[in-house]
């Protein structure tokens, strides 16, 4: 059965003015057409928006469904089916909170991805790096200052690897593991205690022979690069995104919007450390924001693309939309910052053909708000406010879901 959506207003994801009165018409998992038509016949469901906004389903390019999987030895009294089960539980959280397509940055293994795109459980569409490459004692190094050596998963590449040619092995690994993506750490980080934010790892040479390989093989490279000098080499290297980015300085940023490399900042991450995390974690944030922000706004100076990634998993799932918020914070408009989370973060991901825009052809992931993020963008944060969420034409969330779609919206 087809389904019209009448007199919503409509935010294309392109940037385009609130255009009110829009009718979206879908077919199965499609956009069939969008305009203004208010008639249709008894083979079509019809439901009035009554002036709410609809949007594409927002788009997280980092995330972690499966954060477990990245040290399993610090869970020794759970079973993998178990630990198994909390990923599925991340998968439909993520997507209720109206995220309808996200990259996984380690730890989720492919048959999650593979599963959700046979309908087998609910998420949204995904790409998967496997795990976080990283050189012996990187932030991904599983052997514990105990000496105790954490498994990985069946099927999943051990993540560290050591000189150009063990790199380019491991790319082939993770490749041969079902990975959409590579990701690559180049400095330390907030979570890892033994190695200091803006600390280099990987020579550049390691990082250009992952560079190069991946993109051999038709992958992207997601780079973890907080700070530090590593930066410059893996922009230099020709990885795709850079992650985080919280201290970037004029030279990092000229590189990155002269070869069109998308900065992924994460601000949500941050934000969480500092007000959820241990107490190293906690103080690691915080000196970082200020940085974070000028880096931001040098990014945006510079001309660099921006990309929404919210980096969850530490904490929880299906908060997708707060980075919306954390963006306009440092200096984005509210247009701007959902274009970033619909169809720029589409462009990054290269999915730009199949979602991240209402356009005629597109997937049906729609999501439909009570309230104008244009002039409140929190309203898209909050769950009480979001009507409806739509996967490929699927009713997976919403206040209104069962209301509007009945037993056709329950999973």
């Amino acid at each position: 059965m087809k389904t019209a959506l009448l007199g919503g207003v409509l935010l294309d994801g392109r940037g385009g003015p609130p255009r009110p009165g829009t009718t979206l018409v879908l077919d199965g998992t499609r956009i069939e057409a969008v305009g203004h038509e208010r008639r249709f016949g008894p083979d079509v469901r019809v439901i009035d928006l009554e002036g709410r906004t609809v949007m594409p389903g927002l788009i997280d390019c980092h995330v972690h469904l499966a954060p477990w999987a990245l040290r399993l030895v610090a869970h020794p009294d759970q079973r993998l089916m178990e630990l198994a089960a909390e990923a599925v539980r991340a998968l439909r959280t993520t997507l209720e909170g109206g995220c309808t397509t996200a990259r996984d940055l380690g730890g989720l293994d492919p048959g999650f991805r593979d599963a959700v795109g046979r309908g087998l459980v609910p998420g949204p569409r995904l790409q998967v790096s496997c795990v976080i490459v990283s050189p012996t004692n990187g932030i991904a190094d599983p052997v514990t200052v105990q000496g105790i050596r954490s498994p990985s998963l069946p099927g999943m590449p051990e993540p560290e690897c050591d000189g150009p040619h063990a790199a380019r092995a491991k790319v082939r690994e993770v490749l041969r593991a079902g990975g959409d993506v590579v990701k690559i750490a180049v400095s330390g980080g907030v979570s890892a205690p033994r190695l200091p934010a803006r600390r280099p790892l990987f020579t550049p040479e390691e990082i250009a022979a992952v560079v190069d390989e991946a993109h051999r093989a038709g992958a992207p490279v997601a780079c973890h690069a907080v700070g530090g000098p590593n930066t410059l080499a893996a922009v230099r290297a020709g990885v795709d995104t850079i992650e985080h980015g919280a201290w970037l300085d004029d030279e990092v940023v000229g590189e990155m919007a002269r070869r069109g490399t998308w900065y992924v900042p994460t601000f949500a991450i941050y934000r969480w450390h500092a007000e959820r995390g241990t107490a190293l974690r906690q103080a690691r944030a915080r000196e970082l924001m200020a940085p974070h922000r000028e880096s931001f706004a040098r990014a945006r100076a510079a001309g660099v693309r921006i990309a929404l990634g919210t980096d969850s998993g530490a904490y929880g799932h299906g908060e997708t939309a707060v980075e919306l918020a954390h963006m306009v914070e440092a200096g984005l408009s509210p247009a701007d910052a959902i274009v970033a989370g619909t169809g720029r973060a589409a462009e990054c991901l290269g999915v730009d053909g199949e979602t991240g825009t209402i356009e005629a052809g597109k997937a049906a992931d729609v999501l439909v708000l009570e309230g104008d993020p244009l002039r409140d963008i929190t309203v898209a944060a909050d769950p009480a406010a979001r009507a409806l969420v739509l996967r490929a034409g699927q009713p997976v969330g919403g206040t209104r879901r069962v209301a509007w779609f009945g037993e056709a919206a329950l999973l």
